[in-house]
């Protein structure tokens, strides 16, 4: 289940899950092999695919221990879950911060883009409702997320 409004520009009603808009970590995505649809949140939950936890700590291991990202690296290509389990326990603070930072930035991002949408006059920009609805649907997807990762520490 991709991104309803990426694939096909409007909103399903039933669009279960979102991308976690984690763009800035696509080195990292392709690295791991993951595709964009293994990175989703629950749009009715929060919830937060196991693979969205990996790429923030691949890249949190890239910038601060080399040899710990290439091992983790390979669990993750071998699909070794005992291994790649024991790096997300031991650094769990710290990739749980990071996440934090990105769901807080993309909070802030669609509020941002919210407002400019709806300063646009709907006669010469008639798909703005459709964007303010796909905004919505992000930030209250990201707001329950923030709420789980606020109760995980």
């Amino acid at each position: 289940q991709m991104d309803c409004f990426a694939q096909y520009g409007f909103l399903a009603n039933d669009c279960k899950t979102i991308f976690c808009k984690a763009i800035h970590l696509e080195e990292q995505i392709i690295d791991l092999g993951y595709d964009f649809k293994d990175l989703l949140f629950q749009t009715e939950t929060g919830e937060i695919a196991p693979k969205v936890w990996d790429i923030f700590l691949y890249k949190l291991l890239q910038d601060n221990d080399f040899e710990a990202a290439n091992q983790f690296y390979v669990a993750c290509k071998t699909d070794d879950e005992e291994t790649k389990q024991q790096y997300h326990d031991y650094y769990f603070p710290y990739t749980l911060q990071e996440l934090k930072n990105h769901v807080y930035s993309i909070l802030g991002e669609v509020d941002q883009l919210t407002m400019k949408a709806q300063s646009y006059d709907l006669e010469t920009h008639p798909r703005v409702p459709v964007i303010v609805a796909h905004n919505d649907l992000v930030r209250d997807t990201f707001v329950m997320t923030q709420q789980l990762l606020e109760s995980m520490g």
